[in-house]
């Protein structure tokens, strides 16, 4: 008995070990398995993509234009089932796409898929337009096959030398809004109380906070805005269909009476008024692509490449590296100006200061071009990028800003002092002045029986808290900072563009101007794109040959993992798993209460102070 009962233990002792090893061994093939599979993502070769010979390039314009794109999101890439439309497509992009391809013997013709394009700024769509004009300029078509355009649809489609229209589609222009929303009844009901500080009775940006509707000055304003930029739009459009810029401006007048006459027929009436060219179905349109560029038997349609692969096929971009080139470091500010890091694509921060001293500190670049499209931000954090500016011109190397759809307030900051400033005729500008925000919610907490009290050893002990209403103290200092914060704004203005005090005075106080207006005011020196911008550097360099690089932070392992993982078959298999119309509308949900929140810490950040412009989303829908 004495010996059964020792033996059990041994036993049992001998299988844990077992199966403690096996655990072991297991977790750590695991582990190989999972590095391999990390390796081989990280480092397996792409499949190789062919451009069909005379085949047509296919511009998907799926997703939203945008200077620099955000690092993918794991989750936004899990939901769309790793479908790359749902990510925002990187102007630079579609450039260098259209530029190779007009020189690229194997592309036939360019091929517009505008159907689900959401839209763009006029600026963009003027970058992209010329962009077009250029590969037209190769003898090759350009041609749009549509089921139905909106007017940020058909303005592109008007580049394009045969433009196809569904028989039961339709091309509905409007001309261009500004419509703000306004939340002051909204906020009494809640029993919010706005503090508002402006300097500028054109500052329009805090009217949603104290008013429901536009004041004279902002009405006047913003008026005159898109007055301009509809004019730019339209004779550009105009131009492109040969028919007079009133001809347009009367149709769309006239568009119920003249369909009235046309019993409804949207796409009868944009053939007769020379808006489209022919009007076609789909399975005739996809026939005169395949007469045109040839047929691919195995998809039973024309012979293209999509944009993207065609990206793909082309590599990354190429440098000469040779020592007679001067470098020309292109920095992208891309999103709202605020403290601390900001993730790529989505704010101004710190990276970009780091990004600038880079370029400073590097022997290699001679100038540096700021690329600039954001709205503005915070006044201190505008200043951060201003002055790293300037210390590299201090250091020798001239500074150029280049701006894209929008260049306002905080964005205009970060520019007043460079070298030479290049705008389009329909960059939003301007908006010079500065406010401050601060919510207190003590009416809105004592509706429902909660309330603040306390001590303090002085005037301002407690200052800044929302549960209870704004120290008096804490206004007068507020008031006084404002005030000096928006003079420290115009005399940069004034002494980065050499302009008068008054003078600067009188175009500031918050008015927006567009790039055009801007040009004739001068605070902006020439009408001109990027590349316009960068040849300006290399010449103020004193550099006869120089090559573009974009300066940016490398992405992080864990973003070219992921990116790697969720791109690869299982990641497509999960996403294709959880992908369906609830995702992407939790998606889309996620997408805007992001941009809001980010909103409100925008306005909340430096203690309310800011230099922004809230109202410039032009709608050219």
């Amino acid at each position: 008995m004495a010996s059964q009962d020792q033996t059990h233990p041994g036993f049992f002792r001998s299988v844990g070990r077992l199966l403690s090893a096996a655990r072991t061994v297991t977790a750590n093939v695991l582990f190989v398995l999972i590095i391999v599979v990390i390796l081989m993502l990280l480092f397996s070769g792409e499949e190789r993509i062919q451009v069909p010979d005379g085949g047509a390039l296919v511009l998907h314009l799926d997703a939203p234009i945008m200077e620099e794109v955000p690092r993918p999101d794991p989750l936004e890439i899990l939901l769309a089932g790793g479908r790359e439309a749902t990510r925002p497509i990187e102007l630079r992009d579609l450039l260098r796409v259209l530029e190779t391809a007009s020189n690229d013997d194997r592309v036939g013709a360019l091929v517009l898929d505008l159907d689900r394009f959401p839209g763009a700024a006029p600026a963009t769509l003027r970058t992209l337009g010329h962009a077009i004009e250029d590969f037209k300029a190769s003898g090759k078509p350009v041609v749009v096959v549509a089921d139905g355009l909106s007017q940020s649809q058909y303005v592109l489609a008007s580049f394009a030398d045969q433009l196809y229209l569904n028989p039961m589609g339709q091309v509905l222009l409007t001309g261009l809004a500004l419509q703000p929303t306004f939340f002051a009844s909204a906020l009494d009901k809640l029993k919010v109380n706005v503090n508002v500080i402006r300097a500028g009775e054109y500052k329009s940006a805090v009217e949603p906070f104290i008013r429901d509707d536009m004041s004279a000055e902002a009405r006047e304003d913003l008026q005159r805005l898109v007055d301009d930029l509809w004019g730019n739009l339209r004779d550009q459009v105009a131009s492109n269909r040969s028919m007079a810029p009133d001809t347009l401006d009367g149709l769309i007048e006239a568009q119920p009476e003249r369909l009235r006459a046309m019993r409804g027929d949207l796409a009868r009436l944009a053939l007769e008024s020379g808006l489209v060219d022919e009007l076609l179905s789909r399975d005739a349109g996809r026939d005169r692509l395949m007469q045109m560029v040839g047929r691919d038997d195995d998809n039973e349609t024309f012979r293209q490449i999509g944009h993207r692969n065609y990206l793909r096929a082309l590599g990354p971009a190429q440098h000469a590296r040779d020592s007679g080139r001067g470098r020309i470091a292109v920095i992208v500010a891309e999103g709202a100006i605020m403290g601390g890091e900001q993730a790529r694509g989505t704010g101004v921060g710190e990276a970009t200061v780091r990004l600038i001293r880079e370029a400073r500190n590097d022997a290699n670049v001679r100038a540096i071009v700021l690329r600039v499209n954001s709205p503005g931000g915070t006044p201190f954090a505008s200043e951060m990028i201003r002055r790293e500016l300037e210390l590299a011109q201090v250091s020798g190397k001239p500074v150029v800003v280049s701006m894209g759809a929008l260049a306002a307030s905080g964005g205009y900051w970060v520019s007043a002092t460079a070298d030479r400033i290049y705008a389009d005729a329909d960059t939003i500008t301007g908006s010079i002045g500065v406010f401050a925000v601060l919510p207190t919610f003590e009416e809105t907490l004592g509706a429902v029986g909660v309330f603040s009290d306390g001590v303090g050893t002085h005037a301002l002990s407690g200052a800044g808290n929302p549960m209870q209403p704004l120290n008096p103290a804490l206004r007068d200092i507020l008031e006084q900072r404002v005030v000096d914060v928006n003079r420290q704004f115009v005399e940069l203005v004034a002494r980065g563009r050499d302009l008068p005090l008054d003078s600067v005075e009188a175009i500031a106080a918050g008015r927006m101007w567009s790039g055009q207006a801007a040009s004739e005011l001068g605070l902006v020196d020439e009408l001109g794109g990027l590349d316009a911008a960068v040849a300006a550097a290399a010449s103020l360099a004193g550099v006869e040959r120089w090559r573009m690089d974009y300066l940016e932070e490398p992405p992080s392992s864990r973003d070219l993992i992921l990116e790697r993982m969720l791109g690869s078959v299982v990641g497509r298999m999960m996403g294709q798993t959880l992908a369906s119309s609830h995702a992407e509308r939790l998606l889309r949900f996620g997408r805007l209460a992001d941009e809001q929140l980010l909103a409100v810490e925008r306005l909340l950040e430096g203690n309310g102070l800011q230099a922004v412009c809230t109202h410039c989303s032009v709608s050219t829908r």
